[in-house]
């Protein structure tokens, strides 16, 4: 196998360890393991409409979302398969995101079937998503499951 096969293998990999060590840190509700995840100024769109830059700002929305014992997440991540070109890489991660209330929000849940397109950036510290659009294909439940936890966004 040639060098640059074998580079081509551990930076797919290496993206990989990364998505699935973020979906992990965001069931988990490790919020200082999302911010290995991004870029300092990363961009995510949580809709075609509304978006939040930085990533104090993109943790910061996830951890107000999620943070309390209320909802329960479980990310499950389906195939995708990175594409590299030099120093930047896109992987369309397919996504079934379910989220479950308990205590005070009981019986409600939000599932989505949804495709995160995801452009990541090689740094000095590894790989790191550079931007992100969620982009819900199937949506069950309500989101009424949040309320009261929507934080600010950019329109």
């Amino acid at each position: 196998m040639t060098t640059a096969a074998t580079n081509a293998i551990a930076d797919r990999l290496a993206l990989i360890d990364l998505v699935n060590g973020y979906f992990d840190a965001v069931d988990t509700k490790r919020w200082e393991a999302l911010e290995d995840f991004y870029t300092e100024d990363a961009v995510a769109w949580w809709n075609p409409e509304k978006s939040t830059t930085g990533r104090a700002g993109v943790v910061n929305y996830t951890r107000s979302m999620l943070q309390g014992d209320e909802i329960v997440t479980y990310h499950h991540v389906a195939s995708f398969t990175p594409v590299i070109d030099g120093d930047t890489a896109h992987a369309a991660i397919r996504v079934r995101a379910m989220h479950n209330g308990v205590g005070e929000r009981a019986g409600r849940f939000w599932e989505s079937l949804a495709i995160q397109d995801t452009d990541f950036v090689r740094t000095p510290d590894g790989w790191r998503c550079r931007e992100f659009k969620w982009r819900v294909v199937v949506g069950l439940g309500s989101l009424d499951l949040f309320e009261g936890l929507w934080p600010e966004m950019r329109a």
